[in-house]
């Protein structure tokens, strides 16, 4: 395995672009949980997903993004911490905590990037979320990444109830 101290720097650029944080939520104060008839999800399929965020990308000029398994179990892990927390304020949420992560599932990227998001009960708000958000929208965008894996965890407790991660990245030896 290689030393990470080089992609340090790659990581701490994408965790810029990142956009960390809370994301705004799209009805006021309230969590999106709050919005009357709209059915929650309660799993993501990762396909459809990746099809949905590379219809935006390829609406804006970009390449498409490759699903990737392993990203997405990545991702799934992580949902599953933000959940059990009831926060998006973590330190899994910058570069050297995504470095880490990758590094514990053997999974050497070049670059990657994450977006976060709390509260929406669908795929298309989340989605949406993130299109609407400028340092999601330039991770949803970067040219960069090549690969991407989404995940949702859904707790009964707490603020937000749903918790969405959208792990990019650019695996080392990709074109």
């Amino acid at each position: 395995m290689r030393s990470f101290a080089p992609i340090f720097a790659a990581f701490a650029v994408a965790a810029l672009l990142a956009g960390c944080g809370m994301v705004s939520m799209p009805f006021g104060d309230k969590p999106a949980t709050s919005v009357p008839d709209v059915p929650r999800e309660q799993s993501v399929d990762p396909a459809r997903a990746i099809a949905m965020i590379n219809e935006y990308r390829r609406s804006k000029g970009r390449p498409p993004l490759q699903l990737d398994p392993r990203l997405s179990a990545i991702a799934q892990e992580t949902a599953n911490e933000l959940a059990r927390r009831d926060t998006l304020q973590t330190s899994m949420h910058t570069s050297q905590g995504i470095a880490r992560r990758l590094a514990k599932a053997d999974y050497s990227a070049e670059r990657a990037a994450e977006n976060l998001g709390a509260g929406y009960p669908t795929l298309v708000m989340a989605v949406k979320g993130w299109e609407t958000s400028s340092g999601h929208r330039k991770n949803l965008l970067n040219r960069q990444m090549t690969h991407a894996g989404i995940a949702l965890a859904l707790t009964g407790k707490g603020s937000y109830h749903s918790y969405w991660v959208l792990l990019l990245a650019k695996p080392d030896g990709a074109a």
